[in-house]
């Protein structure tokens, strides 16, 4: 699977100069005084926390009492779940972290600080297996005497972490199931005297023993097999890491050199059957099977001329194909030595014209296999039974181009899902039937199976389970990057400008189809043919203009909220209350404020709109911004503006969206804002009185306060990478929480004071433009005895001063704006002598801006 963006993990760990400073005072292995620290790794282990219920309680009079309880399945799958069970109860609060934070894999030897380990099965499969565990044990009960059954209900407890009072006739069933991880520690102790390697595996390092041995069990597990942490870590490279461990050991590969000895002979009797094999034709010809009445020359390309670098974009989704396919395709000795199988089956979903076809015949480019498409049309037939047939000869094709990627598109026409067999006629139940059969004997024939599909919803439940298709992956509409690099990929080969900008047009294109993009840049070149000019970003963006996207409503997993609104599947919060898709002002509608608005030009917008300039200098795109002065003088509608003048939805929120009495529940509402945020992105967040919700930290927070700053630190640790720029408003910088501060968090703050003449000037203009005002306004008069006002005083000028030509029924006159003025009292009058920033000292740790 690629690397997801962000996970939830059930607690912090120390950080790694905490714990080398701490296990440089301690003695951790049986080396004793000499054991020395080879290396040190964060390993975070994949659990699924599955909440159930239950009932309990005996006779009538008692009743019964249902209950809710949660517990840790093992997401490796690997049978540690009893290990992973002791956690349920004291884990502390679960934090959010982005991976980018992480060196995931990628120092050498080939594991990096951190090793993320992948989860092996679906939630599905999670949610299946206590409810099977729970039949399986009444199916025991049953045959057993009762004091055997007693001994399967105590594992049954035991090896899940179930509760005492847990009856398996009172299950209710699962409620949720959700993905987790464990952080530890795990650290590797070499000895000057001795050969041996002793893991270590801790979350704290200065727990007392005893404790230390509570984890003990992943240092066994991973100690057990060397290579385990690269075969189930993301991007980890196993054979740079098996050549470290060899080298360290310093012992012969034997298996290696047997396997390079030269013996070619075919009778070998190792029984590991040959993925790249041969293929039956070397000259690249279409093999034609024997009594297969279905054209191979019409299906098989045995050469396909693509790979993955023709794709545009999709780098996580290609990595995810590269770990879990073309490497064991590449390499099947390895893989197989330990148990890792070659996958069968591959299904892609997303919605139509994303590119599921393209990145399907470039995987067969990448390992060099040939190509077999196919679609509903090409197995339904009218006549009884036909399609069946059509199933089995179309697997024969397959197998004889071996190997073979057969991409089977649009399955779900194929293989719809069953509502019940009543709605099947004979010969579609064949069809299906045909098609199980042979996707469970393709696994030692090299043929590897994709199918495609809109919704993964679609297909029939039995081709989607386990062993039918390994791997389930989403293709959705192309990301920004992707956008650029598909018209990178269709505009090269054609003459293009020298000064040709493709960012106006992916920022024009959020929401397209890689299909629709691909049709820009066709339209883009046509254009400029007719005006014998190379193909520049005017022909690009009318061409975009003149193009509407061909998924106009998809938006998978989540739900479109009126507006435009995107509303995030499973949060409470409502999008449509927050999201402003489109704000309505940019800085023309700001009145003054020109040096503010050059520093924002240069710290924002230049760097988010030149993303690939700032990069190749090595200058990171603003993470957040922090705006601070008076009230009343335009921060939010500074905010808004810059995201008008960005082009991105406008997210707005206060103390009072996030701030619960429920314990707990204000952290939980601060990860569902940035939920919102991240599914209308790109968005500018605007977080009003952030003191309100993250107040600098005195001593005096209760738990449910530390939880809501600490979950406001984790969201903004991975929001610029998610094309979210987070602006904050604060009247005193110093009342803000200081993690929030620090650099990282906040790279600019900047102070919005109370508007001066030309900018008192330009906001009344403003808010005076679209009434009837007489032509000989002097704003002199006006402007000099407003010093000292906010904008919003200013904007309460221009609306009494519309009041008073109201009532005498003519133009907004000097007599009334005058009156006006005198009637208008300055909101921030004393802010002189509140503000704690005017000729102070010691203000450098607050890091403000000039």
């Amino acid at each position: 699977m690629s690397l997801p963006p962000y996970i939830y993990a059930d607690r912090r760990v120390p950080e790694e100069e905490t714990v080398r400073e701490t296990l440089d005072q301690r003695t951790m292995t049986a080396f004793g005084d000499v054991e020395q620290l080879e290396r040190l790794h964060r390993v975070f282990y994949p659990v699924f926390k599955v909440d159930y219920e239950y009932e309990t309680g005996k006779g009538k009079l008692l009743g019964t009492t249902t209950k809710s309880e949660t517990a840790f399945l093992d997401g490796l799958w690997a049978d540690n779940d009893r290990a992973v069970s002791q956690y349920v109860d004291d884990t502390d609060a679960v934090v959010r972290r982005a991976t980018s934070d992480y060196d995931l894999g990628r120092s050498d030897p080939a594991l990096g600080r951190s090793v993320l380990l992948q989860f092996q099965v679906t939630d599905d499969d999670a949610r299946a297996l206590l409810p099977q565990r729970v039949a399986e044990y009444r199916d025991q009960r049953q045959d057993a005497a009762s004091g055997t059954a007693n001994v399967f209900l105590r594992k049954l407890r035991e090896s899940y972490g179930l509760p005492g009072d847990f009856d398996p006739d009172g299950f209710d069933g699962v409620t949720g199931v959700d993905r987790l991880y464990l952080p530890f520690w795990l650290a590797e102790y070499h000895s000057p005297d001795s050969t041996d390697v002793k893991l270590v595996t801790f979350r704290d390092p200065d727990a007392p023993t005893e404790e230390l041995q509570r984890h003990g069990w992943l240092a066994e597990f991973l100690s057990a097999e060397p290579r385990r942490l690269a075969e189930y870590g993301y991007e980890v490279n196993p054979d740079r890491l098996e050549r470290n461990i060899r080298e360290r050991i310093d012992q012969p590969d034997e298996s290696s050199s047997a396997g390079t000895s030269g013996n070619t002979d075919s009778d070998s009797t190792d029984g590991v059957p040959s993925i790249n094999r041969e293929r039956p034709s070397d000259d690249g010809t279409v093999v034609q099977p024997d009594g297969v009445d279905m054209q191979a020359d019409g299906l098989v390309d045995p050469n396909p001329s693509r790979s993955f670098a023709d794709v545009g974009g999709m780098s996580e989704l290609l990595e995810t194909l590269n770990h879990k396919v073309v490497r064991p395709l590449q390499d099947p000795s390895a893989f197989e030595e330990y148990g890792i199988g070659v996958v069968n089956g591959v299904l892609l979903h997303g919605p139509p014209g994303c590119g599921k076809t393209h990145l399907a015949g470039a995987l067969a480019g990448e390992v060099d296999h040939a190509f077999i498409e196919v679609t509903p049309a090409d197995v339904t037939s009218k006549y009884m039974g036909e399609p069946a047939q059509k199933v089995e000869e179309l697997f024969q094709i397959a197998r004889a181009n071996a190997p073979c990627i057969l991409f089977i598109d649009e399955i779900d026409g194929i293989a719809g899902a069953r509502d019940g067999d009543s709605n099947m006629n004979s010969s579609e139940q064949q069809l299906v039937n045909q098609l199980l059969t042979e996707l469970e004997g393709i696994a030692d024939e090299d043929v590897v199976v994709l199918g495609a599909t809109n919704l993964v919803e679609d297909v029939d439940d039995a081709i989607r389970r386990s062993g039918r298709f390994d791997e389930r992956v989403e293709v959705p509409p192309p990301d920004p990057q992707a956008r650029k690099q598909i018209l990178e990929i269709h505009l090269a080969g054609r003459p293009t400008a020298a000064d040709i900008d493709l960012d106006p047009v992916v920022e024009e294109t959020a929401g397209f189809a890689a299909s629709d993009i691909e049709l820009i840049a066709e339209d883009a070149a046509r254009k400029a043919l007719r005006a014998d000019a190379p193909i520049g970003t005017a022909h690009l963006r009318q061409a975009a203009r003149e193009t509407d996207t061909s998924i106009p409503d998809w938006v998978d997993p989540e739900m479109v909220a009126e507006n435009g609104v995107v509303q995030p599947d499973g949060v409470d919060l409502q999008a449509s209350s927050l999201v402003e898709t489109d704000i309505g002002r940019d800085f023309g509608d700001v009145g003054g404020m020109g040096e503010l608005k050059d520093r924002l030009e240069d710290t924002v917008l230049d760097p988010l709109q030149n993303a690939d300039a700032y990069a190749e200098y090595g200058i990171d795109v603003l993470s957040g911004l922090l705006l601070y002065g008076p009230p009343g003088c335009g921060k939010t509608h500074l905010a808004g503006a810059l995201a008008g003048e960005l082009g991105h939805s406008f997210v707005e929120i206060s103390p009072a969206d996030v701030t619960s009495k429920w314990m707990g529940e204000p952290a939980r509402n601060v990860a569902e804002v940035f939920e919102v945020a991240r599914a209308n992105a790109p968005c500018v967040l605007f977080i009003d009185e952030i003191d309100g919700i993250a107040g600098s930290r005195r001593g005096s927070m209760n738990t449910s306060e530390q939880q809501l700053v600490n979950q406001l630190l984790t969201e903004l640790e991975g929001a610029a990478a998610e094309d979210i720029v987070v602006v904050a408003a604060t009247n005193f910088v110093e009342d803000i929480d200081a993690a929030l501060r620090r650099s990282g968090r906040f790279d600019e703050r900047v102070e919005v004071p109370p508007p001066d003449a030309e900018a008192r000037k330009q906001i009344l203009e403003i808010h005076l433009q679209d009434r009837p005002v007489a032509d000989d306004i002097d704003w002199d008069a006006i402007v000099e005895p407003t010093a000292g006002y906010a904008a919003s005083d200013l904007e309460l000028v221009a609306e009494d001063a519309a009041r008073h030509a109201l009532r005498d029924g003519s133009e907004i006159t000097q007599t009334h704006l005058e009156t006006a003025v005198r009637e208008t009292h300055s909101s921030i009058a004393d802010w002189d002598d509140r503000d704690r920033y005017q000729g102070a000292e010691g203000t450098a740790d607050l890091g403000l801006g000039s």
